[in-house]
């Protein structure tokens, strides 16, 4: 710069020629920014980061960026979006005079009558509070007209009261806590690539919420947010109370066996030796010795891994990890020999607790890192953390015959590291967490433990992807980072359906609890699978009496958690389930269904409710003839289609994740849902089963064996007249895709003269 000296410090005031070509230039730099798009978001922080340092030598340049920002293009919820991430960038950067932009804001929201404006300022200041961007005194102008939009006593219309409410009161409540994990990119703390909330809400869609969007409840969401900050925390307080020349000593230890690594060949007897010195500081058997060693051990190699990083033409950083890599041959020999001897079995207990000892430091380190780097505002780089962790995986999950009486062990201990660090407490490792849990080491090993042992840990981590994924995935537009997560998710699920069809076979209610309603594809992959030996015969076979076959009497496996959900009304329902004279049970358990302080139904109970219900009226078919109309259990069903549109839709669903392969539960429930059809008095009633079962079937296969056996029904069988309804041919559009699903349903001869009159089934 002109005026700046060797050191780069302001050495004269610019003069009025220097200052108009800097503010040109950097006129043209900030045009640049509404070039871009979010998926660049390095050249955004790059261009924002070079206005910054020229605003240290030019002043007026941040008062007339607030300038330039009134004129930024929003005509449209793309461009509106890029302006809101280039606005916290800049505000962000002391770049822009928080209170003209707190007047700004204020006025083009028109006194709440303009929804655009108070859904742009509305997430706008939520995003800026939960970054620690600024604090709501910076916008004391919006926070007031926010306040009286939720009150009512703004000029906004009732539709942007009602659509906008709810955000604004939780915004406010938010007020003054700590960022949650949710806000913040997957794999990156940079604003640019923060998950976008949806555009304009509809009747359909209202603003992103992360917290309703979840199946968990409030106080579970927080517990999970705020652990990896708890962690950080006693971390801390660790560090605070390590020996002041500790980080040297483990320094000059590391160095030393980075040294022996780098020879041509380590000796058994230097090997030795130096496993001795761990243990004349305490490693392995003072408690709080060992776990300083590990720490900083970790933290040590971990820095010395970035600071090797080199940036090429293309901007991209490459790290060297071979620090890592030495490190990590360290950590497995102490697994290995780090013991007292003894019996096999208390050498394997021994092992397990070394293990136990070396994830923990190393998932403890890693949050704090994580969190210092978030409380600095600078991106956090997960692969030396994930090299190390791999490494790990690979290297104590290898057979070896010296660990198999302790396998189970293993991976429990893995498993449990995972479990702490999952995507909704460190949303930027969950790239590298899908891969460490989903890694052929890890996952093939879990599900083929004898007795199925594993099973239940990789039902555990399947989970916790998935309830990090729900809320995002709730949304109709996926931002980059989910898209690639998404494919992942798609892959992992895909090989499970391919080698491991019964372990989805037995989690399909869990999983169904998690999956959004509009993950139609994931959904059907999942309740597509099949238990192994089973083969099921074609559902287009002409004249299937599927009631005949062998498997069609059998229950299914079921080892989710069924009970759970509805364990608090499970007296009252079996009492009513047994003689159906309480009929003051119906009219209270719709409230039960509903979550807590919401008119919304909670998935999960619904799911439990319907599964179990079921079960027990196939219990009954079994032991007495009953017509399936006349039982308390179709009562129930019949009360569930009295819900509102949003609630029936929910409880077709649930019926509709029963239609799997052949089994008892697929033939009761296939019957469930053509009776409901029948005889519901209700054309609504009608169309919404027929909308359940026809957006499972218009997606890419695979599609499960009960729902094409129900939807063939359906349409073939006379008695229904499916064909008779108005919803049928409603559109041009809607009657070719009814046409179209008819014709792969039937045999390739067949026409829809033949499905409209065809021969009862």
């Amino acid at each position: 710069m002109p005026n700046a000296g060797p050191t780069g410090n302001l050495s004269r005031p610019l003069t009025t020629t220097e200052q108009d070509m800097v503010l040109g230039f950097s006129q043209g730099i900030f045009k640049r920014l509404y070039e871009l798009s979010l998926a660049e978001p390095l050249r955004l922080e790059a261009l924002v980061a070079l206005l910054e340092s020229i605003n240290s030598f030019c002043p007026k340049l941040g008062k007339d960026m607030g300038t330039w920002a009134t004129y930024a293009p929003t005509n449209t919820e793309p461009q509106r979006r890029l302006h809101r991430t280039v606005l916290l960038l800049l505000v962000r950067s002391r770049l822009l005079a928080v209170p003209e932009l707190d007047n700004f804001l204020a006025a083009r929201t028109d006194n709440g009558r303009s929804h655009i404006w108070v859904e742009f300022s509305l997430l706008f200041i939520r995003t800026a509070f939960m970054e620690r961007i600024s604090t709501p005194s910076d916008f004391p102008k919006l926070i007031d007209l926010m306040t009286r939009i939720a009150e009512g006593k703004s000029q906004a219309t009732a539709q942007i009261v009602q659509a906008y409410r709810k955000p604004i009161l939780r915004m406010l409540e938010e007020t003054g806590s700590r960022a949650h994990p949710s806000d913040q990119s997957v794999g990156s703390a940079s604003i640019a690539t923060q998950p976008q909330p949806p555009s304009t809400p509809s009747r359909a869609q209202a603003p992103f919420s992360f917290e309703e969007s979840s199946s968990l409840s409030m106080t579970s969401l927080n517990t999970l947010m705020q652990a990896s900050r708890k962690v950080a925390e006693t971390v801390e307080v660790s560090m605070q109370n390590d020996p002041a020349n500790a980080r040297h000593q483990v320094a000059a230890l590391l160095d030393g066996w980075i040294r022996m690594q780098t020879e041509s060949g380590v000796p058994d007897k230097s090997l030795v030796q130096y496993l001795q010195v761990l243990q004349q500081i305490g490693v392995g058997k003072v408690e709080e010795s060992t776990e300083r060693f590990l720490r900083l051990s970790t933290l040590v190699v971990i820095d010395a891994v970035l600071k090797s990083s080199t940036t090429a033409a293309d901007g991209t950083k490459s790290l060297n990890h071979s620090f890592v890599d030495m490190y990590s041959r360290l950590l497995v020999i102490l697994f290995r020999h780090m013991n007292s001897g003894g019996s096999s079995e208390l050498v394997g207990a021994q092992r397990l607790g070394v293990l136990n000892k070396i994830l923990g430091s190393i998932v403890r380190s890693m949050m704090w890192h994580f969190e210092k780097k978030k409380s600095e505002q600078s991106a956090w780089d997960q692969r030396p953390w994930f090299r190390l962790l791999m490494n790990l995986v690979i290297d104590i999950n290898k057979p070896d015959p010296a660990f198999e009486n302790i396998r189970l062990g293993i991976l429990s201990v893995f498993g449990a590291a995972f479990h702490v660090c999952q995507p909704l407490t460190m949303p930027g490792f969950a790239f590298a967490w899908l891969e460490l849990v989903s890694h052929r080491h890890f996952l093939p090993n879990l599900m083929l433990l004898p007795e199925e042992k594993g099973w239940n840990i990789a039902h555990q981590l399947l989970m916790d992807h998935f309830l990090f994924m729900e809320p995002y995935l709730s949304r109709v537009e996926l931002n980059p980072p989910i898209k690639k997560l998404y494919e992942g998710t798609l892959r992992v699920v895909l090989v499970l359906l391919h080698d491991f069809p019964s372990f989805l076979c037995g989690y399909h209610i869990s999983l169904c609890n998690v999956i959004p309603p509009n993950c139609v594809q994931l959904r059907n992959i999942i309740l597509s699978a099949t238990p192994k030996g089973m083969n099921p015969p074609d559902p287009f076979t002409p004249n299937l009496k599927i009631d005949l076959l062998s498997d069609i009497a059998r229950s299914p496996s079921i080892l989710s958690n069924v009970l759970g959900p509805i364990e608090s009304i499970r007296a009252h329902l079996d009492s009513y389930l047994k003689d159906g004279q309480r009929s003051n049970f119906l009219n209270g358990l719709i409230p039960f269904l509903y979550k807590e302080g919401s008119r919304e139904l909670h998935v999960g109970k619904v799911n439990s409710l319907v599964l179990y219900v079921g079960a027990h009226a196939i219990a009954r078919l079994h032991s007495a003839q009953f017509s399936l109309s006349r039982t308390p259990e179709m009562e129930v069903f019949q009360r569930l289609m009295e819900l509102d549109d949003k609630g029936r839709y929910t409880c077709l669903n649930a019926i509709a994740n029963q239609l799997r392969f052949p089994s008892s539960h697929t033939h009761y429930f296939s019957c469930v849902m053509l009776y409901l059809f029948s005889e519901s008095k209700s054309v609504v009633v009608k169309e919404q089963v027929t909308r359940v079962l026809l957006e499972r079937l218009i997606v890419n296969r695979p599609h499960p064996w009960g729902l094409l056996i129900t939807f063939i029904e359906l349409i073939k069988n006379q008695r229904y007249g499916f064909w008779n309804y108005p919803f049928t041919r409603c559109a041009t559009e809607i009657e070719k895709v009814f046409e179209s699903v008819a014709r792969s349903c039937m045999q390739p001869n067949a026409q829809r003269g033949t499905l409209v009159g065809g021969d009862d089934q």
